[in-house]
């Protein structure tokens, strides 16, 4: 058996058209809260650091704030970030509901590892119709470090002889593989283009390239 292992932002998802408006509204109603004004972010500024763990996000974002403030500020960015999805903000990566379905249907094993939070990632997969192809997910907000915790608590759980695949866009991505030993294949149609993973083996150029990928990897010695 071949477990897929799922990066989401970028990957299945893209919320570059919501991010910096989720951003906003979380730091307008943090500042009305605390009376503590904060920059305001452009897209471009954000996705640039999308696909680190969100603690992490924040804490680049908003360096001015203590742990604190900056849980608070995360929290209410998200929850706003996951309203707008629910409503039909953002998009899904073209192909994604077609494929993951084939994958499915073939007797693949299909998680999420992410570094988005769970509220974020159940309202992708619920609004979308997703949540019947994924395991259960396991989450940062489950007290994992980062996204390579998270794949090896996968590993772990995992039978004997399972063969695992990391798939994403962006290095955190090639980390989760490289630190837990895995093949990954990388998705140009990311948030991030080529540029972080254009000298990996193998490369999708469109998520309909992922299933070919996935057998390339299964026939070969890796």
């Amino acid at each position: 058996m071949t477990t897929l292992a799922f990066d989401i932002d970028g990957t299945i998802f893209d919320c570059g058209d919501i991010v910096a408006h989720a951003f906003s509204e979380g730091a307008r109603i943090f500042a009305a809260e605390y009376g503590i004004a904060l920059p305001d972010y452009s897209s471009k500024e954000i996705m640039r650091v999308v696909g680190l763990p969100t603690d992490k996000i924040f804490s680049m974002l908003y360096p001015m704030l203590d742990a604190h403030h900056r849980h608070i500020l995360l929290k209410e960015s998200q929850k706003a970030l996951a309203a707008m999805v629910r409503n039909g903000g953002g998009r899904l990566i073209e192909g994604v509901r077609e494929t993951l379905e084939n994958l499915s249907k073939k007797g693949y094993r299909i998680c999420a590892a992410s570094n988005g939070t769970k509220e974020y990632i159940e309202a992708i997969l619920t609004t979308h119709d997703l949540f019947q192809y994924f395991e259960p997910l396991v989450v940062i907000d489950d007290n994992h470090e980062n996204k390579s915790a998270i794949v090896r608590h996968y590993l772990q759980q995992a039978a004997a002889g399972e063969r695992f695949i990391m798939i994403g866009d962006r290095q955190s991505d090639i980390d989760a593989a490289r630190d837990n030993g895995i093949p990954f294949i990388g998705c140009t149609f990311g948030h991030m283009g080529s540029s972080e993973i254009e000298n990996e083996r193998w490369i999708a150029r469109k998520f309909e390239d992922i299933p070919a990928l996935v057998q390339e990897i299964e026939n070969a010695v890796v």
